[in-house]
């Protein structure tokens, strides 16, 4: 397996996310490379330990749509096997943390919002002085849909990260993998 681990590594090519809890990014390393790496066989997968306490970066040559749905049927079957990787967000694009380039991006994405599609712009931010506001108008201003704050058909997903931002347009229920979520659901 090709997989490279690095501490604070620079996020600027990465298409997967993934969140473990404070001073468990290591272990958390070795469960994203025997999950994705060894059981998937991604031999492209690599993963970094950013500088934001609890969050991995990862770069995988599997489509980290498909990778997050194989890991939902792994975790549909055992969630306790996921120990420290407990949240997968997939990135579609990975940019500068300014207002024009993540606005460049969820333009080039918005095709993905159907023309009856609603939508609603989420923003997780870290280590950046940009303001939540700020970023959801600049990102809505761009996609002629109807929003729909509380169940919307599609969420324009903006994850900043210091000086880069990922972007995704996704379906929330489905697209993101939460294990803590799913753990709760079966009890």
């Amino acid at each position: 397996m090709c997989t490279r681990t690095s501490e604070a590594a620079s996020l600027h090519k990465y298409n997967l996310l993934v969140g473990c809890p404070r001073n468990r990014e290591r272990a958390a390393t070795s469960e994203v490379n025997y999950f994705i790496g060894d059981l998937f066989g991604d031999s492209n997968l690599s993963v970094s330990i950013t500088h934001v306490p609890g969050l991995l970066a990862c770069w995988t040559g599997l489509n980290p749509f498909e990778a997050i749905k194989q890991l939902t049927d792994l975790a549909n079957e055992n969630p306790y096997q996921f120990r420290y990787a407990i949240k997968f967000t997939p990135i579609e694009r990975c940019v500068e943390s300014e207002i024009p380039r993540i606005v460049a991006a969820v333009e080039e994405l918005s095709y993905k919002i159907r023309e009856n599609d609603s939508f609603r712009v989420t923003v997780r931010r870290r280590h950046t002085e940009l303001e939540n506001i700020e970023i959801v108008k600049a990102a809505a201003s761009v996609i002629q849909r109807t929003v729909n704050l509380d169940q919307p058909d599609r969420t324009v997903w903006i994850e900043v990260v210091g000086e880069w931002t990922g972007v995704s347009i996704l379906n929330q229920d489905i697209d993101i993998l939460s294990i803590m979520t799913m753990r709760d659901d079966q009890y």
